[in-house]
């Protein structure tokens, strides 16, 4: 009789014991920011997203995150949660993306998440690439990111609150131009207004 409680307290403990570690394993990687990485301003990369010898922690928080999958050799992936100066994007504010050109890539896209999913687009518009963007008269290309309707090239940040981020996708890339991450030629991020 008296293993009993000894039995159920020692079950309560594992219990107990597992539930703290899995809350905190969904902590951890609960933000694909956690994912060391490189890049040009606010942007950041990470060399073996989508590796299979990559880390255990990069490779829960791809699989938590959802924003990543192929090897580099295929997509490289540059993600960001922030403007040039720094600022966390909000979906409250518009923002202004100005690219110099085409990225060093056979394709790409641009896209613009809340909480790691792409926006609700009553549009249809969840990312802008080579192939769709409009460009400037300079060969370079604006985009607009904002909960309200923009002129021109427009990504939808839609009504749903969240953590922002932007992420560039560079299908088949140069290897000679993307080996040095902090040179690709990624669009700036301006904020330009907040509601």
């Amino acid at each position: 009789m008296r293993r009993l409680p000894c039995v159920l307290a020692l079950a309560a403990g594992a219990v107990a014991a597992s539930a703290g570690g899995a809350a905190i394993a969904w902590f951890i990687t609960g933000s694909a920011q956690t994912v060391e990485g490189r890049g040009p301003g606010p942007w950041s990369t990470a060399a073996k997203i989508g590796d299979s010898s990559t880390d255990m922690l990069t490779r829960a928080t791809v699989a938590r995150t959802g924003l990543w999958a192929l090897p580099p050799s295929e997509v490289i992936y540059f993600l960001t949660g922030k403007d040039d100066a720094g600022r966390p994007l909000d979906a409250r504010c518009t923002y202004e993306l100005k690219g110099r050109g085409d990225l060093p890539s056979r394709w790409w896209s641009i896209g613009a998440y809340v909480d790691y999913h792409f926006v609700d687009s009553p549009q249809g518009r969840y990312s802008y690439t080579k192939t769709n963007v409009a460009q400037d008269a300079d060969g370079g290309y604006t985009i607009r990111v904002s909960r309200t309707p923009q002129p021109g090239n427009w990504l939808p940040l839609g009504d749903k609150p969240g953590e922002v981020h932007l992420l560039t996708r560079l299908y088949q890339p140069d290897p000679a131009r993307t080996a040095v991450p902090e040179q690709v030629p990624l669009a700036s991020i301006t904020r330009l207004a907040c509601a």
